[in-house]
């Protein structure tokens, strides 16, 4: 379950025994009816089973994992907007066949009409319509089903996809967990050799590339952790005073400018949203470089808090700005998973991370939140 809210395939994942007794849920249950008898062969067969939930809008997925002779069902859920759309298509062309339906029974009429006198309408005209409407129809029925069967499969290779992602970062957080070990190990030997006259030079040399692995240990395991949430009121604009003192002492050079609206404070995880604004102003700081300025600005509405951070470094390309990819970096040396982790860290909040241009040049991110917390 974690791994599947982990890898943002759902908004809540759910576990059960195959009998429908709800084992776990997180962040809470969902209304929806339990499989049948068929749809749990189909689990067993290795199918995923997609349903619908207590609304329009929800889609549900399943599917089973076995071990060691027993059977769990996960089921995740996420609210689809397109589905209430699709509802719509369909109660449209529900009224198509009520309208076909009238136009039968007008054309039936005609039929069974005495012949008609000089002058009067002919039945053809009916028929000619009820032919008209049928094509239509036809037509309608085809592009929808044409559109039901490419989003059933997008949605079920989205699952598949994003199910063997989880897993692979499950083991390549494993991975990573022992190579830190290692790391440890490396830096006490270095530590003994620094003692000797002759190794000083090489251990500081040892010690340097360890504390580079080590930082990029740290961050990746930031970006593929499990985060939950620890929610309270916090103020808002001392802890982005707090993450731009830190660094700026880290960057020396660009200068910083924040401007907030007074006693700006929100609802939410207060560490979890530090990191991610110490993503994004340490981004904009090695962006704009020696000489180049940093502007933070923060506003909040009734509903709102919008936190933007700019600078006029070189920017990014529009194709990268519209699909952040971890390890996709343009800065040498860059690891490429910043501006990936504060996007995780601020969805986890229900809010989104926007990136544009800045004019004459630069970057703007900006970051909306829920000011009453996550939903």
């Amino acid at each position: 379950m974690r791994a599947v809210l982990a890898a943002g395939v759902a908004s809540a994942a759910e576990a059960f025994d195959v009998g429908g007794r709800s084992l776990a849920a997180a962040p809470r249950p969902t209304a929806a009816r339990w499989l049948s008898p068929a749809e749990l062969a189909r689990l067993r067969a290795g199918e995923v089973v997609l349903t619908g939930g207590s609304d329009s809008q929800t889609l549900v997925g399943h599917i089973l994992l076995a071990a060691d002779g027993k059977e769990v069902v996960i089921r995740a859920s996420d609210v689809r907007p397109e589905l209430a759309a699709d509802l719509r298509d369909r109660q449209r062309l529900f009224a198509i066949l009520g309208v076909v339906l009238l136009l039968i029974l007008a054309a039936a009429a005609l039929l069974l009409a005495p012949a008609p006198r000089a002058g009067a309408v002919a039945a053809p005209h009916a028929l000619l319509a009820y032919e008209e409407a049928m094509d239509l129809l036809r037509a309608r029925g085809e592009e929808l089903s044409v559109q039901h069967d490419e989003e059933r499969r997008r949605l079920t290779g989205q699952i598949q996809d994003k199910e063997a992602m989880a897993r692979a970062g499950e083991l390549t957080a494993g991975i990573v967990h022992e190579m830190r070990n290692g790391l440890g190990t490396i830096v006490a030997y270095a530590r003994l050799l620094e003692k000797v006259p002759d190794g000083r030079e090489h251990a500081r040399s040892i010690l340097e590339e360890c504390e580079t692995l080590e930082t990029v240990v740290r961050r990746f395991m930031d970006f593929v952790k499990h985060e939950s949430l620890a929610l309270s009121d916090f103020d808002l604009e001392k802890m982005l005073a707090r993450v731009t003192a830190r660094e700026s002492r880290s960057h020396p050079g660009p200068a910083v400018k924040v401007s907030s609206a007074e006693g700006v404070s929100m609802w939410g995880d207060e560490a979890l949203l530090e990191r991610a604004f110490e993503n994004l102003v340490r981004n904009a700081l090695e962006s704009a470089g020696p000489g180049g300025h940093v502007w933070v600005e923060v506003g909040r509405t009734e509903d709102l808090v919008t936190v933007t951070v700019e600078d006029d470094g070189p920017g990014l390309a529009d194709q990268v700005r519209g699909s952040l990819r971890p390890f996709l970096t343009t800065k040498p040396g860059g690891l490429g998973l910043g501006l990936p982790t504060a996007l995780k860290m601020i969805k986890l909040h229900g809010g989104e991370l926007t990136l544009g241009g800045r004019t004459p040049r630069g970057l703007s991110m900006r970051v909306q939140l829920p000011a009453r917390g996550p939903k």
